[in-house]
């Protein structure tokens, strides 16, 4: 359960980074450098990064059972799909866009791909580098047991 609670938060710090990120990139764009927010936008970012992070707790940890490579995809599609929704319906409950506006709906869902891609990115060169530093040790532990 502790390994679930450190997977989440470090989740939820990668996507409201992210989302913070790309809350800017929105605002200077429909609104323009000068533009005046409530602090209400902080708890609605905060808001929105931890709706998207609690669904990573489907995913399997190290101590969870394996899943097959088209069982990941689907929760990966499943999980896109669940952001999506989430972001475009708290975003119109907030005020962030409006969907008769298609300008403001392409460049959220643009945005929110953005999100996703990033966010992905990040956890899997992080893994990778995780892997590879386990694969040298490993490596070197044969060599020391050979020699």
């Amino acid at each position: 359960m502790m390994n679930k609670i450190k997977i989440l938060a470090n989740i939820f710090s990668k996507i409201t980074v992210c989302v913070l990120l790309a809350s800017a990139i929105y605002m200077t764009v429909m609104w323009g450098l000068d533009a005046q927010i409530s602090v209400m936008i902080l708890w609605q970012i905060l808001l929105v990064s931890a709706v998207c992070s609690i669904p990573i707790l489907m995913y399997p940890d190290e101590e969870g059972k394996e899943v097959s490579k088209q069982g990941m995809i689907a929760r990966q599609i499943i999980y896109f799909i669940y952001a999506n929704c989430a972001v475009l319906g708290l975003g119109r409950a907030f005020g962030w866009f409006y969907f008769s506006k298609a300008k403001m709906v392409v460049l959220m869902e643009v945005l929110i791909i953005g999100v996703y891609v990033t966010v992905n990115l990040i956890v899997y060169v992080n893994d990778h580098m995780v892997a590879e530093s386990m694969n040298q040790k490993l490596e070197e532990m044969r060599k020391r047991k050979d020699a």
